[in-house]
């Protein structure tokens, strides 16, 4: 205990000086204490009933003894009386309120606890030898009677409840409240049980001054509901016209500006007068979330009795009825279902319901129908804000129309009626408002409808400073609040400052990003859970416990916005945010009036670009919490369209710059100047014709797109094309030493013979086959571990085997013309074979053996190989012609003038290599660069330097393009 408690303890002395009992100060000037100690400072019999109100008696304040010399002693005249009894019966408290004197500085009252408790820990305060007084330790049982509550006591000797210690407080150790007074203590010494007068007890013994204050009847940033009726007052007349215009009408739009006391108006003032009418009207009322479709379909199925939330098979039924048949038949099966005579439909907060939607373009049809109609069974009333107003009319055609012709506009209170609204609520209870301060919050009011829900906070605010037997509201309370704006804003840093600093920067961003329009710093944006952090969800409940926020639900999301836009004018820390935070603001405007022009129909490919989307990517990165999941996507799909429009550009502008550069690389005569320029074509396109063009003007500077490299690295390629026998060299009959052709690998292999036969070998004793033909095979082929073999004939025949322990014939083709040269790709699934009709075919290893694709060559095909990976089909002709082509497309890579020996592709398919010729009695190798990116390498290193800006101006036009 800090000992804020302890001084508002009291000591009540008997005329001869001894203590005989305390007391506690529960405000500013009263104090409760049993009768019984009354009784004893009044040198009575402990257990007189007879009445003591309006005696006088002396009390003394013994903590603040330590502050002064002497304990400050005060007088207190008795104005509660309610006698003793037995231990068990009677209330026994007598009230105090202090006279002549101030309570003394120091005392702090210790107020009651707002709600009983049944068991706990509590703390007594009693004399104690030698000292003023000290705290014991106990605990709280549950009441015995209706006003004796047993305690346990958990100290012994000097630490137990003595009798002197009746009337002393029972305090909550925690919130350090007081939860009753000491009434009866044991009689033995080491008795731990007493017993206490708990705070109902200490109500019911003096009510004018402990009894709670009733509730506020001001609302404070809160609407009106039908609940309220009673509390709703200053608009009979506009009430009156209202429900004279729904009586008579079918659609009833109530127009003001934001704060005017719309929802109020129609909840409060219109729907209880139409209940206590004679007829039968039944009322609901929606608001337009998530959509107005979906809306007015659970209103409609809560209307005819559904339960909340509506379950999802009567929310569809509801939906496919109103689709069908529309609001006028889907109000009538409300009131068949019901046997109500008319239905009132409310659709509250109607501007939230503007949007370019089919469905909601249709349901402004029928309201539109409805507006002509009057003495419906079902009428419309819209609560609409004003400046909504004229951007609806305004966009929706006919329904603007009959905005104008039905529409009640909610004018400004009088000075009368303002004074309804401040004084009647308070007179419920008794309590008055001063004359000159009604005149004082009506003219701050007066003329300014918006500010209708800052008068009420201030009124709200006002009634919790009303103390008990305090009965007017004065200047004092106004001046106590931070007067009129100054209430809404007080409070609301209030609230703030009790939030830790982690907190505050949560709730910051909470009301800048997620509960303030980002268009409109004073309009207030519904945000959904699912859109939040949790967080920012934990706080806005702990905010909505405080009432600056609110929470509901729209079917299954729940959602929260602010109590009231009045809080987004009036307070001066949102405004100083938003100032802060204007630059991220402006970005989000400008980006949700982009994001609504790419929802329209008109527009559905309005997207970010240039400054924007930069901006968009740098908030995305610097701020990424506080941007919404609809805003990232966007700036995503953003970001790709501009991606594709660069890479188009770019594109176009490098096929048309390389074209000049072709076209310049072609007239100039300067070989090294000619290279140059094909160079930094190519490097822009990789067309065969351009890449014919930079090996010709190799060939012009005396150079040969052939290198010689070691044999090193490429020896599983030259062992490809070892694989293979073409019709050239069987022609030449030289197989080697041996009188075959060994192809395969380590394990099998397989031997074709000079005169065409062939066999598989396997390195096992019986490890040999004949593979039977019925010709010569004149060309062969296997892959490098010989599981695949192709062997062709003379007479044009093609032959597929699969080897494993044995020799599987697959199938076998017919050719249109007799075959010179045949490979296998590594895997085995495809064939190439070269034929005497200048055609290079590719056929399925499948059983049927199917052509896939027929290849122009431009000579005879004397070699064939495919790529490592199997993409690309390499054809080399008896004319010195190699051609390079993409399998999946068809098309050529490359087509080259060149003399080469047998080919194969390098390990990574961008280069074509073959033996080289042994002048020292070493083997070598050629490399052609098949890619565009090596043959460029390779002529960059020839020229040995790179076009200078004069000659980029001199022979392109332009200047030299920045890397």
């Amino acid at each position: 205990m800090d000992g804020s408690g302890a001084t508002a303890v009291v000591r009540f002395r008997a005329p001869d000086g001894g203590v005989v009992g305390h007391g506690v100060l529960v405000d500013e000037v009263h104090v409760v204490t049993c009768a019984h100690v009354v009784n004893a400072a009044l040198g009575r019999s402990l257990h007189t009933a007879e009445s003591a109100i309006g005696e006088v008696l002396r009390l003394e304040f013994p903590l603040l003894a330590k502050f002064m010399a002497l304990p400050p002693e005060r007088r207190a005249r008795v104005d509660a009386w309610q006698g003793p009894g037995t231990v068990f019966d009677g209330l026994d408290v007598a009230g105090l309120t202090l006279v002549g004197e101030p309570r003394p500085v120091g005392a702090v009252s210790v107020p009651l606890a707002d709600q009983e408790r049944s068991e706990g820990d509590v703390l007594l305060f009693g004399p104690v030898e030698g000292r003023p007084g000290g705290w014991a330790t106990a605990w709280l049982r549950p009441l015995v009677t209706r006003y004796r509550q047993q305690i346990d006591q958990r100290g012994r000797g000097a630490h137990v409840a003595q009798p002197r210690y009746s009337g002393t407080p029972v305090l909550d150790p925690k919130a350090e409240r007081l939860l009753g007074i000491l009434v009866a203590v044991a009689t033995a010494r080491d008795d731990p049980t007493v017993y206490s007068i708990p705070v109902s007890g200490l109500v019911a013994a003096w009510p004018a001054a402990l009894a709670p204050l009733p509730a506020s009847p001001y609302k404070g940033l809160r609407a009106f509901g039908s609940d309220d009726a009673h509390l709703f007052f200053g608009r009979d007349t506009v009430t009156d016209g209202l429900t004279a215009a729904v009586e008579a009408g079918g659609l009833v739009p109530v127009v003001g500006v934001s704060g005017a006391g719309k929802s109020s108006l129609v909840h409060a003032g219109l729907v209880p007068r139409l209940m206590a009418g004679r007829t039968d009207w039944r009322c609901v009322s929606i608001r337009p979330r998530p959509t107005l479709r979906t809306a007015l379909a659970a209103g409609f199925a809560r209307a005819a009795g559904a339960c909340v939330p509506v379950p999802l098979p009567e929310l569809d039924a509801w939906l496919s009825h109103l689709d069908l048949t529309g609001l006028t038949s889907a109000g009538e099966r409300v009131l068949a279902a019901t046997g109500a005579e008319r239905l009132l439909l409310v659709i509250d907060q109607f501007e939230e319901a503007v949007d370019d939607a089919l469905a909601t373009h249709e349901v402004l049809r029928q309201l539109t129908e409805l507006a002509s109609r009057t003495g419906t069974s079902t009428v419309v009333v819209l609560t609409l804000r004003e400046d909504a107003f004229g951007r609806l009319f305004a966009r929706s055609g006919p329904f603007g129309e009959a905005l104008r012709r039905t529409a009640q506009a909610l004018r400004g209170m009088s000075a009368d009626e303002l004074a309804e609204v401040i004084v009647r609520p308070a007179g419920l209870h008794g309590i008055r408002v001063h004359e000159r301060l009604v005149s004082r919050l009506a003219s701050l009011v007066d003329g300014r409808p918006g500010a209708l829900p800052l008068l009420e906070f201030a009124l709200d605010r006002m009634w919790a400073t009303l103390r008990r037997g305090q009965d007017v509201l004065s200047f004092e309370a106004y001046a106590e609040i931070g007067e009129h704006h100054g209430a809404l804003a007080a409070y609301a840093d209030g609230v703030l400052a009790a939030l830790s600093s982690e907190e505050r920067s949560v709730a910051r961003q909470l009301f800048l990003n997620r509960l303030i329009a980002p268009d409109r710093p004073n309009a207030k944006r519904v945000a959904v859970r699912s859109e939040m952090l949790p967080s920012e969800w934990a706080l806005a409940v702990r905010l909505a416990n405080e009432r600056l926020l609110t929470t509901g639900r729209v079917q299954s999301e729940e959602t929260v916005e602010v109590v009231h836009e009045a809080l987004l004018g009036a307070w001066g820390t949102l405004a100083s945010w938003l100032k802060e935070e204007e630059p991220f603001r402006n970005w989000r405007r400008l980006l949700a009036y982009t994001m609504r022009r790419h929802r329209t129909e008109s527009e559905p490919t309005a997207l970010i670009s240039g400054p924007l989307l930069t901006d968009s990517e740098r908030w995305l990165e610097e701020r990424p919490s506080d941007v919404t999941v609809a805003e990232r996507r966007f700036i995503s799909v953003s970001r790709e369209r501009q991606d594709r429009e660069e890479r188009r550009y770019r594109t176009l502008f490098e096929a048309s710059l390389a074209r000049s550069l072709t076209t310049a690389a072609q007239r100039v005569e300067d070989p090294l100047i000619s290279l140059l320029l094909a160079v930094e074509a190519l490097e822009r396109s990789a067309e065969p014709a351009v890449d014919r063009l930079v090996r010709s003007c190799l060939r012009r500077t005396g150079a040969s797109e052939l290198v010689q490299v070691p044999v090193p690295g490429y020896e599983d390629a030259l062992r490809r094309a070892g694989n293979r026998v073409r019709l050239r060299e069987w022609a030449a009959g030289h197989p080697g030493a041996g009188r075959d052709w060994r192809l395969g690998g380590e394990g099998a292999g397989v031997l074709v013979g000079e005169s065409g036969s062939v066999r598989v070998v396997w390195p096992r004793e019986d490890g040999e086959r004949d593979v039977p033909l019925a010709a010569p095979a004149v060309i062969a082929a296997c892959t490098d571990d010989a599981s695949a073999l192709c062997l062709g004939t003379e007479a044009g025949e093609l032959h597929f085997y699969q080897i494993t322990d044995s020799v599987r014939e697959m199938w076998q083709v017919a050719l249109p013309c007799p075959a010179t040269c045949v490979a296998v790709d590594g895997r085995g699934g495809r064939i190439a074979v070269g034929c005497d009709d200048r055609v290079t075919r590719v056929l399925s290893a499948q059983p049927d053996g199917r052509q896939t694709m027929a290849l122009p060559s431009p000579g005879c095909a004397e070699d064939v190989d495919f790529s490592p990976d199997g993409l690309a089909l390499a054809v080399r002709t008896g004319r010195g012609r190699v051609v390079v082509w993409e399998i999946a497309s068809g098309e050529q890579r490359c087509d080259v003038d060149v003399r080469m020996g047998d080919i194969a592709f390098s390990a990574d398919s961008s280069h074509l290599v073959t033996r080289g010729p042994r002048t020292d009695g070493t083997d070598t190798v050629l490399r052609l660069p098949l890619h565009a990116s090596r043959l460029a390498a390779l002529a960059r290193e020839v020229a040995g330097r790179r076009l200078t800006d004069g000659e980029w101006r001199q022979y392109v036009g332009i200047p030299l393009p920045v890397a």
